[in-house]
């Protein structure tokens, strides 16, 4: 039976990871790195609830791709609402610019996309583990 949270990443890796680099491939030629960015962490949030290693690392991995990816939605609707957030000569290392930040897109749909995605991983990141549920019997004593 599936989780909540590899159905996320199923839908997250396909629809838009695969079917948006297809569609990237088959009209330009190439991946941009918005495409990228979809395809490699859908691919490490499916990864990592596989089981194993993977179970432990899956925790980690909700919390930090989910607070990127809700940092740089809420910075790109600030950013459609008028907000210049980004100083026109910050270019750590060409990680920020007016349009994207570490290649994730600010415009208005990625915005949503990517705060969608990101809230969405917090709350897997910060839910706690369902324990089985389980019966201690303390045997009866004889003394009595």
């Amino acid at each position: 039976m599936l989780s909540v949270r590899s159905v996320h990443y199923w839908l997250w890796f396909i629809l838009f990871g695969v079917v948006s680099s297809m569609v990237l491939w088959r009209t330009v030629g190439h991946l941009d790195s918005e495409a990228i960015w979809l395809l490699v962490t859908g691919l490490l949030g499916l990864l990592f609830g596989l089981g194993g290693l993977g179970l432990r690392l899956a925790r980690p991995f909700d919390l930090i791709i989910g607070l990127l990816f809700t940092g740089v939605g809420l910075l790109g609707m600030l950013h459609n609402l008028g907000y210049n957030l980004v100083p026109a000569d910050a270019s750590a290392a060409n990680a920020v610019d007016q349009t994207a930040i570490i290649g994730l897109s600010l415009a208005l749909p990625y915005a949503l996309i990517h705060t969608m995605l990101g809230l969405t991983s917090l709350s897997h990141g910060l839910r706690t583990r369902a324990h089985s549920p389980s019966v201690v019997v303390e045997p009866v004593s004889s003394a009595a």
